[in-house]
């Protein structure tokens, strides 16, 4: 019997709600990493109607080790929580429908966990195009770019290293047992405030470059700007709840916003107001275009030439989720319109 084979099976929990345009990609990527290792696939569904649950009815028809349950709430954190209590394995995976793994992603993570090296091992996050086009082109260079999305280290880095975060990870279920499952009262950003948690704890987190996976990002100009809202904003409440979740990377937008805000109401009074505004715009105007340039040199497109004004819309608007947020705050928490999301 092979080291590998005497290591303990996985199961990968793969929340859904709508995604009939991912989740059979991601399930046969799934199936063929989990192969070598052994283990199961519950996909958590939250009540599809564009044909998510036939797509995965046909795999589970082939296979199995695909289960479908039931998350009658709707909500993403519930289905991290569903799927993790119906889970038979000392080892749990969590897997975006949007993202596909590579062939070797669970045998190098279990590989970490078996070694003693960590408690939760991720990787790196190659972002793909959402969509057909040079829009959603220009979108995932956004989300995949240091300037962009600060030092998000599974977006930029390849090195092997022990991090704060990382997303479509393997855990070890002690982990659970230790600090507790996602919160269910947040509908966004829940694993920055659950991955707080397991920081304050000092449990360990690897970002190996073997575990290697790919995410669809949004396709829409639109998408990705309300994406970046809503991020930002639940973030401030994240951040009320636990405040080990911070990251100076997520309130970096929300001071930007701020000062331009600020910045124009104040101009037409304050002549020193005016220099300021236009010094720290036209640095932001020099930094996007000095990282729209290094991506069309290492892309050899030169439609990254056009990624400045995306660049500032993003970082505006996610600013003005963190500004939202911060009013929330200061509403001593109020109830929000946010919709639910599986």
């Amino acid at each position: 019997m092979s080291q590998d084979s005497a290591l303990p099976p996985i199961s990968v929990v793969v929340p859904t709600l709508n995604e009939a345009a991912y989740i059979g990609e991601c399930l046969d990527s799934v199936l063929a990493s989990l192969a070598p290792v052994g283990g199961e696939v519950l996909v958590v569904d939250g009540g599809s109607t564009d044909g998510t649950r036939d797509l995965v009815a046909r795999h589970a028809a082939g296979h199995p080790e695909v289960r479908l349950v039931e998350n009658p709430a709707r909500v993403t954190p519930q289905a991290f929580n569903l799927g993790i209590r119906a889970a038979r394995h000392p080892l749990v995976a969590i897997i975006s429908a949007h993202s596909r793994v590579a062939p070797d992603f669970f045998t190098a993570a279990r590989r970490r966990i078996a070694a003693g090296e960590a408690d939760i091992v991720g990787g790196p996050v190659v972002t793909e195009p959402g969509a057909p086009g040079l829009t959603a082109w220009l979108l995932a260079q956004v989300v995949s770019h240091p300037f962009g999305v600060g030092n998000s280290r599974f977006r930029v880095s390849t090195e092997a290293a022990y991090v704060d975060a990382v997303p479509f990870a393997l855990f070890r279920r002690e982990v659970f047992d230790r600090v507790g499952l996602f919160d269910t009262g947040l509908v966004r950003n829940q694993d920055t405030e659950f991955f707080g948690r397991v920081g304050r704890a000092g449990l360990r987190v690897f970002l190996d470059p073997a575990v290697r996976s790919v995410y669809r990002a949004r396709g829409t100009l639109p998408g990705l700007l309300q994406q970046g809202f809503r991020n930002a904003y639940w973030n401030v409440r994240v951040w009320r709840q636990n405040p080990a979740a911070f990251r100076w990377r997520h309130a970096i937008p929300g001071l930007f916003t701020l000062s331009l805000l600020a910045g124009a109401a104040l101009a037409p009074w304050v002549p020193l107001i005016r220099w300021l505004l236009a010094l720290e715009v036209g640095a932001y105007a020099l930094a996007a275009v000095a990282a729209g340039t290094h991506i069309a040199l290492r892309t050899r497109r030169a439609a990254a030439l056009l990624l400045p004004p995306v660049f500032f819309l993003y970082h505006f608007c996610y600013g003005a989720g963190s500004l939202a947020g911060a009013r929330w705050l200061a509403g001593r928490g109020g109830e929000t319109a946010e919709p639910e999301e599986g």
